[in-house]
């Protein structure tokens, strides 16, 4: 037996034993890295319309003290009924309103849009609107007619954080008005703008959502709508500055409606 011959055999053997086991190490060490870059290389091939838009639920069931937003809007329709008892007419520069229309009292209809702030102590508002009234007698022996179109935008203050719902929250106002009227007495007809006027308001809002709770908690998810209120209140009507304009002022007057707040 040549043992020369199998010793070199076995030499020979083991280093190619070592030589593939080294390439093989090497082969498998540069498909690891290859796929650990693979890892780190990320394509998002999703689109616009694979995207998902979250959407918060209201919180339908928490008190109104927690689940208002910082900004919010009243709508408004009103009526006060004013006494124009300092009236006298642009016709003939003599005749008063109650000589012209008796006691009745002069019919306004409002319509108002509130910008709404809260915070933790109520809320701070910013209000325009308009409104328009007319009224039509003959008790001075000729049928006459008074109509009052106005615009008028204000700011004011109301607590609705007294409680964690709105049952009563009281508030005021105070803004500044335009006013044209138009009179007629059957023979000529004359209108007249007056100049800048002042107008104070206070009064109580009743929160109505109790009536029909099922009925608030839809209107809330569908609309957006916080509340409904039956607005109670007293306003006043300064007089103008300027010595041509009728006096259109009033004493403190009572008047209701009705504001939705979103």
């Amino acid at each position: 037996m040549n043992l020369r011959l199998r010793a070199y055999d076995l030499v020979l053997k083991t280093l190619v034993c070592l030589s593939t086991t080294l390439i093989l190490s090497h082969a498998q060490a540069a498909i690891f890295e290859d796929t650990e870059e693979d890892k780190d290389v990320v394509e998002d091939y999703r689109g616009a319309s694979d995207l998902v838009e979250l959407h918060t639920p209201v919180e339908i069931d928490a008190p109104y003290r927690e689940r208002r937003n910082t900004h919010g809007f009243l709508f408004g329709l009103y009526y006060e009924n004013i006494i124009l008892d300092r009236y006298v007419s642009i016709l003939d520069g003599a005749t008063f309103y109650q000589d012209m229309f008796g006691e009745s009292e002069f019919p306004l209809f409002n319509l108002e849009l509130s910008y709404k702030y809260n915070f933790s102590l109520g809320a701070l508002t910013a209000s325009f609107g308009g409104g328009y009234g007319e009224i039509k007698d003959d008790g001075s022996g000729v049928m006459r007619s008074l109509a009052m179109t106005k615009y008028q935008a204000s700011v004011g203050y109301i607590m609705d954080t007294l409680f964690e719902e709105p049952y009563g929250a009281p508030y005021f106002s105070v803004g500044i008005m335009r006013v044209s009227i138009d009179e007629d007495n059957s023979v000529e007809t004359l209108g007249h703008d007056i100049d800048m006027l002042y107008h104070l308001q206070a009064g109580v809002m009743f929160q109505l959502n109790w009536l029909d709770s099922a009925v608030a908690r839809k209107s809330l998810v569908d609309y957006g709508l916080q509340n409904t209120y039956l607005d109670v209140f007293v306003s006043q009507y300064s007089a103008s500055e300027s010595e041509d304009d009728p006096d259109t002022s009033t004493e403190y007057t009572i008047g209701a409606g009705l504001r939705l707040e979103y």
